[in-house]
């Protein structure tokens, strides 16, 4: 896997914690460092991703679709044992006051979310895309630094 390939995954782990929390205006906080350290700590998993990916890319994809990758993306994360450290990384990047207001309700959030199966927070995400052209762009990046195919 490319060192562009890991940081393109990096900024799509970050894009989709932001939409998962409710938090689409930190994105503006990921940065190159950022996005490979939140490919690091999701490494475990990384190869597992690309499916998630090129549906988030496809021009295709509906928005349940796409809100559901998102929601595939922190479950794998998630089941294989990175969020801890996915979300650490992700702390790391904001400032003190984000990481007071996003420390407690991030990963109670998406425990919860996984823990139900992501039935109410694929609607949520849905709602947020509107929001989140830059989950798009990102994820077609990476699907390209990748070359992940549909």
């Amino acid at each position: 896997m490319s060192l562009k390939c890991v940081e393109s995954i990096g900024f799509v782990i970050f894009d989709c914690i932001c939409l998962m929390v409710g938090a689409a205006s930190l994105r503006s906080a990921a940065t190159a460092e950022v996005a490979s350290e939140m490919a690091e700590a999701a490494k475990p998993v990384l190869s597992k991703l690309d499916q998630y990916v090129v549906t988030i890319a496809a021009e295709g994809s509906t928005k349940t679709e796409v809100a559901t990758a998102v929601f595939g993306i922190i479950s794998t994360i998630y089941s294989g044992g990175c969020l801890g450290a996915v979300i650490g990384a992700w702390l790391g990047s904001l400032t003190l006051g984000n990481k007071i207001l996003y420390a407690a309700t991030a990963l109670t959030t998406i425990v919860a979310a996984v823990a139900t199966d992501g039935v109410a927070e694929i609607g949520l995400i849905g709602l947020e895309l509107a929001t989140a052209g830059w989950l798009i762009s990102d994820s077609i990046k990476c699907a390209e630094a990748c070359e992940y195919s549909s």
